[in-house]
């Protein structure tokens, strides 16, 4: 004949495994755990981390001493560079103009694709609109390709940037 256990013995152990089962999913999550969710926290939670940006945004401004740079090795030299290139029409003044474009490079500093206008807006003398268009077509097309380093050539191919040329010029 078999010797059991006496019957206590085996609810005691019973007891222990559940207890065992039941607090180890506890003991995985954080200390903070409670069994009450407060459903703000429940949803940050579940919301992804926010991206990283893709792409730069730079202001252009009209400048007659700006000197051409030979190399670019940061990504506000890429502004800069675009800016000593931009040569707006010689008209009198002001014309309170601008234009965005995006624009993306190749890693060689060429432009790979055409670039996109997002934005326009007329100013004060909507006659302007063709020549400042084409002085800032203009600008990429005497800059370009741009004097990248490898490293930065190697880090923005393909990453989109955004031009904002503004016409600010005093009368």
């Amino acid at each position: 004949m078999r010797a059991l256990p006496p019957s206590g013995a085996w609810r005691g152990a019973a007891a222990l495994l559940l207890v065992l089962a039941a607090a180890s999913p506890l003991a995985a999550q954080d200390e903070g755990f409670s069994p009450v969710w407060d459903p703000d926290e429940r949803q940050q939670m579940l919301e992804p981390p926010l991206p990283l940006p893709e792409g730069s945004i730079g202001t252009v401004h009209p400048q007659d001493d700006a000197t051409p740079l030979r190399r670019v090795d940061k990504i506000r030299e890429v502004f800069q560079a675009i800016q000593a290139c931009w040569k707006p029409s010689r008209d009198k003044g002001y014309s309170g103009q601008e234009l965005t474009l995006r624009v993306t490079f190749k890693r060689n500093g060429e432009v790979l694709g055409p670039p996109r206008a997002t934005y326009y807006k007329a100013g004060k003398d909507g006659n302007r609109r063709e020549a400042f268009t084409r002085s800032v077509g203009e600008a990429f097309e005497r800059c370009t390709p741009l004097p990248f380093t490898d490293g930065l050539g190697a880090a923005i191919a393909g990453r989109p940037f955004i031009f904002r040329f503004v016409d600010n010029r005093p009368m």
